[in-house]
């Protein structure tokens, strides 16, 4: 039955049997890999605009490079893709961009980040090839078997630009290849994964891998995605067993009518399927769902950095279990893919060598020159400054790593934070992770399920307001006491924060509560504005006005929210 699957995966494999072994000589000497792709893509661009203003022909070092160069931000390089779109040639890279990523955002005018193919065959070499080659290695034969479940939802229009070049969320452009071989890769139809706007794809997603007992992996953006995934079939097994068992589409599920007389083509009635549904979820939830209704389930593919950790500790405990194996993305951006694990459920992974030049910014030295990867220190925390294939140079990523150590001379990191989601409102500087761990430490003490959290400095009041959707919360529990332990937690991650609110600079933390399942309403909110699902990441911080409407505009009362939860 996954004859045409299994054939595919093992040809992969076989085909990309040197790729680790490559990888680990790279990390012998990465500095070397570094310095030749830099000089590479200098002698490349050199006759370019960009290239001709800082001398690029006379660039023959990492130092003249960092000397000649200027630090820059997208805005640096957006009247340059501008012309690009409209046809003009060789201004910041000498290859023409294959695509054109567009950027998830709430305001303005998406960004449009150059796609060349070099970029594309390095994501592909490292996203699919060095993934697949180190599942391998750590499962062996059961790496393959069944189909996927894809979560990675796309439907975002591509439009084409002046020049012609395609214009739209990554996604698309990753997933539309595999079209013709569909129906033996993955469980869900490609109707519902490409369905436009007004498709209820969680639902779809659901019901078709339900139906599927033999399916080998699950596939997701970030396990944030996954969890909405669990949390969807817990809440709502009866309907889906019931759809199955009769092989229909319940009426109240919201799908454009072509879709749903297509989709309604594919189904039959399950009845033997839905039996055994019925007696897993009967059992209840207190132990994972998931081994015992997909027992061919070998591993799940996500990205788990530090904002979705909590969400991956949920999974664990709650519905996967420890049995199933995890390999976590590691670090990319629309600019390119920056690292890759080293070994399954690993929370650090290793910079690639020959993807992109880094450099890093040191976050505790002021007026701090950025260094290169050789001179990275254990412990410390950098801003990720890089150079890629499609004509940007020594641009500012805005987001935080950690290093962790080392693999030979190969540094490993973890992602922290981004630089422009920190809160300060009188130059306190609490960071996302901050936050983030305040919320779940929180929860923990107070004995609830934290859905989400989101945090909004309001330069008005001078406070920190927070947004929280919670459940599972214990029957005696009070507002008060969340907002005690909140406002302790938040002094414990960052104490000049706390240190300011007893002074009186900054008034106590308020707390909000958000309504039930207003977090994947945000991003079924963002999908319809065709964002890419890979840049939809956590809230954490609301940062415009158009998020501080969405999310003000669903709160209530500390009571009425408690009324509508699972209490105990």
């Amino acid at each position: 039955m996954y004859e045409v699957l299994n054939n595919m995966r093992r040809k992969g494999v076989e085909n990309r049997k040197n790729l680790l072994s490559d990888f680990e000589r790279m990390s012998e000497d990465p500095m070397v890999v570094q310095k030749k792709l830099l000089l590479d893509l200098m002698e490349e661009n050199k006759d370019t605009e960009y290239g001709k203003k800082y001398g690029f022909a006379e660039i023959n070092s990492v130092e003249e490079y960092q000397k000649c160069v200027p630090i820059t931000e997208y805005d640096d390089y957006s009247g340059y893709i501008e012309k690009m779109c409209n046809g003009a040639e060789n201004l910041i890279c000498s290859i023409k961009p294959v695509w054109y990523n567009k950027t998830s955002g709430t305001v303005g005018e998406p960004k449009k980040i150059p796609y060349t193919q070099a970029t594309r065959d390095r994501f592909n070499y490292y996203s699919l090839g060095y993934q697949s080659c180190l599942l391998h290695k750590a499962l062996g034969e059961k790496y393959f078997g069944g189909r996927f479940l894809n979560l990675i939802r796309c439907g975002g229009d591509i439009i084409k630009l002046p020049d012609g070049t395609p214009f739209g969320p990554l996604s698309e452009a990753s997933l539309r290849p595999y079209i013709d071989k569909w129906e033996h890769i993955y469980s869900t139809p490609a109707e519902a994964t490409f369905a436009p706007t007004g498709t209820d794809t969680r639902y779809l997603n659901a019901r078709f891998a339900l139906c599927d007992k033999d399916i080998n992996n699950i596939n997701c953006s970030f396990t944030g995605f996954l969890l909405d995934f669990c949390r969807y079939i817990e809440k709502n097994w009866k309907m889906l067993v019931k759809d199955i068992e009769k092989g229909v589409i319940d009426e109240s599920i919201e799908l454009p009518d072509d879709i749903r007389e297509k989709i309604t083509k594919k189904i039959t009635p399950m009845p033997e399927r839905a039996a055994q549904l019925k007696s897993i979820f009967e059992q209840g939830f207190e132990t994972p769902f998931i081994p015992k209704v997909w027992k061919n389930l070998n591993y799940v593919v996500g990205g788990a950095s530090a904002s979705f950790s909590r969400y991956t500790r949920e999974i664990r405990t709650r519905y996967l279990g420890n049995e199933i194996a995890f390999y976590y993305r590691g670090i990319s951006a629309s600019e390119g893919i920056f690292t890759v694990p080293l070994e399954l459920a690993s929370d650090e992974s290793a910079l690639i060598p020959n993807s992109l030049f880094y450099e890093f910014l040191p976050l505790e030295e002021k007026n701090s020159q950025p260094v290169t990867m050789d001179k990275l220190e254990i412990g410390k925390e950098y801003e990720l400054v890089i150079t890629n294939h499609s004509g940007f140079y020594r641009y500012r990523m805005k987001d935080v790593i950690l290093v962790t150590g080392f693999h030979n001379r190969l540094p490993l990191v973890e992602f922290r934070y981004r630089i422009d989601k920190t809160v300060s409102l009188m130059g306190e500087k609490t960071t996302e992770l901050a936050v983030r761990v305040a919320a779940e430490k929180t929860a923990e003490e107070c004995g609830f399920l934290l859905v989400d959290s989101s945090v909004y400095p309001d330069t008005d009041s001078i406070r920190y307001v927070f947004i929280m959707e919670i459940d599972r919360i214990p029957k005696n529990l009070t507002e008060d006491e969340i907002v005690a332990s909140l406002e302790k937690n938040l002094a414990k991650v960052n104490p000049s924060y706390g240190d300011k609110v007893r002074s009186g600079l900054i008034k106590p933390v308020k707390l909000c509560f958000a309504q039930p399942e207003t977090y994947v309403l945000y991003k079924e909110i963002m999908l319809m504005k065709e964002n890419s699902i890979a840049q939809l990441k956590p809230v954490t911080v609301i940062g415009n006005e158009a998020q501080k409407k969405f999310f003000f505009a669903l709160t209530e009362s500390f009571e009425s929210i408690k009324e509508t939860l699972i209490n105990y």
